[in-house]
C-alpha cells in the first residue's frame, strides 16, 4: 500500500470516528435539552401564584369604578385546560371592609359607590370558597 492510500485510509476512518461520536453526542444533547425543557414547564406549572403577579387597573368615572385584573394562570371559568395547570375561582371584593360582590370575570364595574374616601379589597378565591391567601388594596376618592 502506497503513501497516498494509507492517508486517505487514516483521514477517513477519523471523519467516521468523528461523525458517529458527533452524533451520539447530539442525541445525548437533544435528550438533555428536552429534560431540561420538561423540567422548566414542570416548574412554571408548580409555580405558585404570587401578589406580585396580579395587576390592577382601575378607573373612577363619576360614582362608577371599572376596574380590570391581570392575573396570569388564573381562570374565572373553572379549569377547562387541565395541561396549563390553571388556578380558578373568583375574586370577592369588599368596600370599606364589608363584602359587596364576587366578581366572576376579569373586567367588572362598581357601581353607585357614595362620595368620600373608600379602601376596595378584592381577594382571590377558589371555587369552593377557600382562599388563595392573594388580596389586594385599592383606595379611591368619589367626587
Amino acid at each position: 500500500m502506497n503513501k497516498k492510500k494509507a492517508m486517505l485510509l487514516a483521514a477517513g476512518f477519523i471523519m467516521i470516528v468523528s461523525l458517529v461520536t458527533f452524533g451520539f453526542n447530539y442525541t445525548d444533547t437533544a435528550k438533555q435539552n428536552e429534560s431540561d425543557n420538561n423540567k422548566a414547564i414542570e416548574a412554571s406549572s408548580v409555580y405558585p401564584l404570587m401578589e406580585k403577579d396580579w395587576a390592577i387597573n382601575y378607573r373612577v368615572k363619576k360614582q362608577r369604578i371599572y376596574v380590570e385584573n391581570i392575573i396570569p394562570r388564573f381562570s374565572f371559568q373553572g379549569n377547562a385546560s387541565e395541561g396549563m395547570n390553571r388556578l380558578d375561582g373568583y375574586i370577592a371584593v369588599f368596600i370599606n371592609g364589608k363584602w359587596t360582590m364576587n366578581a366572576n370575570k376579569s373586567i367588572f364595574i362598581l357601581k353607585n359607590m357614595s362620595q368620600g374616601k373608600h379602601k376596595i379589597t378584592l381577594q382571590l378565591k377558589k371555587t369552593d370558597g377557600s382562599d388563595y391567601g392573594i388580596k389586594k388594596n385599592i383606595y379611591v376618592h368619589i367626587r
